[in-house]
């Protein structure tokens, strides 16, 4: 019998099936005292952007304007009313899939076919922003840092994407929004994607439970695999 473990991630899930019984065997472990980190709630949660976003609203958490349609045309009249917006999945990273689109019938071509199936169309105003993201690695309490994400050439500011990065000092608000988002969420940690909104101050993108961190690594020299296993045994020892 193990005493903990870390959950890197819930791997690629084709099915609804698939999913409950990667939940449950990790909701078993835990009920036979295994402490896992994430928590298995935590990281389901999390994985669901639409609904992690709503509860860092509810917290007066900064989100960008987001919407989850089963309809073309809701997409289309969203598009038309916020000028420029991105399409994403409900459930995925590194940027993929991800469509930028300023064109309300494209919107509803592109919703179209996500409908046709059977999928939601997870949609969000555009933020504008400069040529950059933020991202803000969290473990417990604390921050462990912090690294602009830098793209000339494309909207998209994933490392995975070709983004460049950069380290940066957090300002006391950006360090509060990200351990407000990652308790919000029951994360012990975390890598938050944050963008600077030109039109009104730091917006929450996503909460990655599962967080990569080869980028980061790369620009602080810091290693968060040390911090999680301390992490972990300090909540074992308790």
């Amino acid at each position: 019998m193990i005493d903990g473990g870390v959950v890197r991630n819930l791997g690629f899930i084709s099915s609804t099936e698939q999913l409950i019984k990667r939940f449950d065997t990790l909701k078993a472990m835990e009920n036979n005292g295994v402490t896992l980190i994430n928590r298995p709630e935590s990281m389901f949660n999390a994985r669901d952007k639409f609904s992690s976003l709503v509860k860092l609203k509810s917290a007066g958490i900064p989100i960008p304007e987001t919407a989850l349609v089963e309809s073309p045309f809701e997409a289309m009249r969203l598009a038309e009313r916020w000028k420029e917006v991105v399409i994403k999945p409900l459930v995925g990273s590194l940027g993929l899939g991800a469509v930028r689109v300023t064109d309300p019938d494209i919107a509803f071509r592109i919703a179209k076919s996500i409908l046709s199936v059977n999928q939601p169309v997870y949609i969000q105003k555009y933020v504008r922003k400069p040529e950059r993201d933020i991202r803000v690695f969290v473990v417990g309490d604390r921050i462990i840092g912090s690294i602009y994400r830098i793209n000339k050439t494309s909207w998209k500011t994933n490392v995975a994407q070709g983004a460049l990065t950069q380290v940066i000092l957090p300002d006391k608000y950006l360090e509060e929004i990200a351990l407000k988002s990652t308790t919000v969420l029951g994360l012990d940690y975390a890598g938050l994607d944050i963008v600077e909104d030109l039109d009104g101050g730091y917006k929450v993108l996503e909460v990655n439970a599962a967080p990569l961190w080869k980028g980061f690594y790369q620009a602080t020299n810091v290693n968060p695999a040390k911090y999680i296993i301390q992490h972990l045994i300090q909540k074992l020892k308790k």
